[in-house]
């Protein structure tokens, strides 16, 4: 599929482990196939090969680049949680970015105290945050909140993108909210222009694996409009925005897709099995839906 979209900056969201101290009942990060042993951050140098044959693919001539004419990629760490892994994904970041690489990172934001934001901060161009809400029953409900149920409360929230902005002046907040059965009547307005985060990316809960939690399209509307105050930050992406318009890495190293509502994922064999350009061909991905996400939100998306 062929489209006349540029984007300044190709995305690659790079799931490195599975684990994660939340149990957020919705969570797209599980594979079935997958037990910890095999992710790759547990065998030494594996996650740097991935991250060099990504850099190999992408940072050079390429179809895709052909066709969207990006001038930059940046590897998004994901979860689970990546901040779990500690001294391993500080090891990766650095790697990334040694290797030309922006980078950036979608956490709960639990680990981010002041000593790891100093070492951090400076080495991403945006920091993703996932906050469902600003009201600890809510919270604890959706499952954000850790076995001790200590959670990310409003204030800490404030206080964390506030240090982050003033170690790297330039870097980006993003928040992200999923949209789910808990939190659909909740109103974020409050939290939202304390913190003033760049982008605000409203997901609608996808049912990856199951449908608990899911909501109606009306009941993600009303919570779009609920916040229109904030339109010029908010990011909208209904379950159909979803739909193979993001290019994923899952823990052992293989592209995935969002399959079939309830059916979990598709899934390449591994790339350092078989390359970049083979493992791509495996999975479903809608170069135009990707591409529109970039047009509207240039370089916030991840």
């Amino acid at each position: 599929m062929t489209t006349d979209i540029t984007i300044n900056e190709l995305v690659i969201n790079f799931h490195m482990t599975e684990t994660c101290n939340y149990s957020c009942g919705y969570c797209y990060a599980a594979w079935n196939d997958l037990c910890s042993a095999r992710e790759l951050h547990h065998h030494d140098g594996q996650v740097e090969l991935l991250l060099k044959a990504l850099a190999e693919y992408y940072l050079n001539d390429n179809p895709l680049a052909a066709e969207l004419g990006y001038k930059s990629v940046r590897i998004n760490f994901a979860g689970g949680e990546p901040m779990l892994l500690g001294p391993r994904f500080l090891d990766a970041v650095t790697t990334a970015r040694h290797l030309g690489f922006n980078t950036s990172i979608i956490t709960n934001a639990h680990f981010l105290d002041e000593a790891m934001l100093e070492v951090l901060a400076p080495q991403l161009s945006i920091l993703g945050i996932s906050y469902d809400s600003a009201n600890q029953d809510l919270a604890t409900r959706i499952g954000r909140v850790d076995r001790k149920q200590r959670w990310i409360t409003p204030e800490n929230l404030i206080q964390i993108t506030k240090s982050y902005r003033q170690l790297n002046p330039a870097g980006i907040v993003k928040l992200n909210t999923v949209v789910n059965a808990y939190n659909f009547d909740d109103d974020m307005q409050s939290v939202i222009s304390a913190v003033q985060p760049d982008k605000w990316k409203l997901l609608r809960v996808l049912p990856v694996h199951d449908h608990q939690l899911t909501i109606t399209a009306e009941q993600y509307r009303a919570y779009v409009e609920r916040h229109v105050s904030l339109s010029e930050i908010i990011a909208e992406e209904d379950n159909t925005a979803m739909q193979h318009s993001y290019l994923m890495i899952n823990p052992k190293g293989c592209f995935y897709q969002n399959g079939e509502a309830g059916t979990g994922y598709q899934q390449s064999p591994s790339i350092l099995d078989i390359g970049v350009a083979e493992a791509l061909a495996f999975i479903p991905f809608d170069i135009t839906a990707f591409s529109r996400r970039y047009q509207i939100i240039p370089t916030w998306a991840a």
